[in-house]
């Protein structure tokens, strides 16, 4: 049985991603951090594939246990979807450094600390797949924290695949389009705009994301790639 780390599973895509990969005959650490006891009683039902962990991904000593209890209950550790993320809309000129900072260190600075920690657990290599965006790639009005450090997850994958391809470790990003969960449905605006301007006239949707997820994470001669699932002309 393969073992899986997905961060950020409270939200719709992370979520998705630890229901489909436990449907697959997986275990899965489901981290979260601000979900209520109502995330704890959804994956209930699946106790014996699904263990709910949590941590703030921003807290060194969070990352630590979190680590530590991967292993005390896990031999090695085979997948890992970083999909914690976050975004404060604003313009770049209002933007403040709180807001700069705090969406740095979980979009960007989390996951290289996850990388870097779960490395040595990896005992058998294995697939890491980061959430990126397509803001990352073209930008975004009124996202620049947020298009910086998903452009910057880009650049931390490429160079991750480079150096861990010696543990037979595959390092990957995919990029979903505009998603319509708890965080994209936040700005209507934006969603509305992101429809419009899809050639399929729709949004992405987190349950084909995560089941592309899951079908990338058994391959094992792709590495330092990007994927993208949008339909806007790029």
């Amino acid at each position: 049985m393969k073992t899986a780390l997905v961060t950020g599973a409270s939200g719709g895509l992370g979520r998705e991603t630890a229901l489909q990969l436990a449907g697959n005959r997986c275990r899965v650490f489901a981290h979260y951090f601000s979900a209520d006891d109502s995330f704890i009683n959804y994956f209930g039902r699946y106790k014996d594939s699904i263990t709910p962990c949590r941590a703030d991904l921003r807290r060194n000593v969070d990352r630590r246990h979190l680590i530590q209890f991967i292993e005390k209950r896990a031999p090695s550790l085979d997948y890992v979807i970083n999909s914690a993320g976050m975004n404060i809309d604003s313009l770049l000129i209002k933007t403040e450094e709180t807001q700069w900072d705090e969406i740095m260190s979980l979009n960007l600075t989390a996951v290289f600390h996850i990388i870097r920690d779960v490395v040595p657990i990896m005992k058998r290599g294995g697939h890491i797949i980061n959430i990126s965006s397509v803001s990352g790639f073209k930008g975004r009005i009124g996202q620049t924290a947020y298009s910086a450090s998903k452009a910057a997850l880009i650049g931390l994958t490429l160079t991750a695949a480079k150096e861990l391809a010696m543990y037979d470790i595959r390092v990957n990003a995919l990029l979903p389009g505009y998603m319509d969960t708890e965080m994209g449905g936040k700005n209507r605006t934006a969603a509305r705009r992101a429809k419009e301007e899809s050639l399929l006239k729709r949004l992405s949707c987190p349950k084909e994301v995560s089941e592309m997820i899951c079908s990338l994470l058994p391959v094992k001669g792709v590495t330092g790639q990007v994927f993208t699932m949008d339909s806007r002309v790029m």
